[in-house]
């Protein structure tokens, strides 16, 4: 009785955390269309998820934190990318070169990024969190390494990081050309002590490709598959 009660509770979990998987892929495909979430209904959401709205709220209190679901796994999921693409990278600046340009052309690459990025004030923790410590990781091991310079290396993770979200903004405001993230990746390689012919072909090397941003996810895409599921999904 006790095992069959675990299987029981086992499975509501698992389709719990596919409905929740569902809403959030449902969020992050309306923001491609919409820009924002601001002026979508919940019954919409729920709809293209295939849940039944009540379910909604079983897993959020508002749209708003829905959003703020949508923008943290965007992140989470950026970051993870972040490392398997440079832990085959022995060169810490090549590593925070490529970190670098790929976060800032998540901009273009991803809607949800885009405007998380004109939302920055409310996520900067979340971004902080995620990416800033990985890019911290690749300075610690240029500053030990002897790679990179500095006099202080708070600081110039502290310029780094602001290089990298002040671009993203500027690129979002359509002030920047295309090639910024080259641009800016140079310009902080030669700030890290790099000379400038060096950090200009680090700075241009090809960039790996990478997912397109809408993935939908098998644990997801599961949850419609299953006998009984659909709009009665919880």
């Amino acid at each position: 009785m006790g095992q069959a009660a675990s299987a029981v509770e086992t499975r509501a979990g698992r389709r719990r955390r596919q409905t929740r998987a569902c809403l959030i892929d449902a969020a992050r495909r309306l923001i491609a269309i919409r820009g924002s979430l601001e002026p979508v209904p919940i019954n919409e959401i729920t709809e293209l998820a295939d849940v039944a709205i009540g379910s909604f709220y079983n897993h959020f209190a508002s749209k708003e934190q829905l959003f703020e679901a949508v923008v943290a796994e965007t992140i989470e999921q950026h970051g993870e990318l972040l490392d398997a693409l440079e832990a085959d990278i022995a060169d810490p600046a090549h590593a925070c070169s490529l970190g670098a340009r790929l976060t800032v052309r998540m901009v273009d690459n991803d809607p949800v990024w885009g405007a998380f990025v004109v939302q920055t004030g409310h996520y900067i923790a979340q971004l902080e969190s995620s990416l800033l410590h990985r890019l911290a990781n690749s300075l610690e091991s240029g500053f030990d390494s002897g790679r990179f310079k500095s006099t202080d290396r708070m600081t110039s993770l502290a310029v780094v990081g602001g290089a990298v979200l002040g671009t993203m903004i500027a690129k979002r405001l359509g002030v920047m050309p295309g090639n910024a993230d080259s641009l800016m990746a140079q310009q902080l390689l030669e700030l890290l002590g790099l000379p400038a012919d060096e950090a200009r072909e680090i700075a241009n090397r090809p960039l790996p490709e990478t997912p397109p941003w809408g993935g939908r996810d098998e644990t997801a895409e599961s949850v419609r598959d299953e006998p009984g599921q659909g709009s009665a999904a919880q």
